[in-house]
């Protein structure tokens, strides 16, 4: 007969086995209820005052001194449709658009994390942002941006899920006042 580990071997491995199968099922079917059956979360995006400024910018790695922005905004977005019950947390942000050399640039100008539905429903006024945007040319030349709400949906178990407002927000960064 088998003995006493080989029966716990075999019951373990049953369990795992179910354990994947019940993980799959559900990743699967939280992704089926996002993609069908899930509205947009709705978003209000503006810009109150972009401040362009020479020097080192106040955060980050870079030492030279070069053009950087500050900004502030308005954000007024309810992403409790993003919650389900298979929703850990959500990562927000707002994210920055603009032409550059060879490709488009994106940068975080603020972010947070939301774990509850109870502050799933943000409302900033003159918020500043929480990170300066500098360009690796050094000069912003008046160029057009336009800013998005992007979400990053982490589950308990399952695949992370991407989405952004379809509401943006179009800027121009102002000239440099001087050096």
């Amino acid at each position: 007969m088998f003995s006493t580990f080989q029966r716990l071997q075999q019951y373990c491995g049953l369990v795992t086995t179910a354990l994947i199968f019940l993980c799959a099922a559900i990743s699967i079917a939280s992704q089926i209820q996002d993609r069908y059956f899930t509205p947009l979360p709705s978003a209000f995006l503006n810009i109150q005052d972009i401040e362009l400024r020479y020097g080192k910018p106040p955060m980050g790695f870079n030492y030279k001194r070069q053009e950087y922005a500050l900004t502030s905004f308005d954000l007024d977005a309810d992403l409790t449709p993003l919650f389900n019950w298979n929703t850990k947390q959500i990562f927000v942000y707002l994210a920055a658009t603009y032409p550059g050399r060879p490709y488009a640039n994106k940068v975080v100008l603020w972010d947070a994390i939301i774990t509850d539905r109870e502050n799933a429903i943000l409302s900033l006024k003159n918020e500043t942002a929480d990170y300066a945007v500098y360009d690796v040319t050094g000069k912003f030349n008046e160029r057009s941006a336009s800013l998005s709400l992007e979400w990053n949906v982490q589950p308990y178990v399952g695949l992370l899920t991407l989405g952004k407002s379809k509401e943006r927000s179009k800027f121009t960064f102002p000239p440099l006042k001087s050096r």
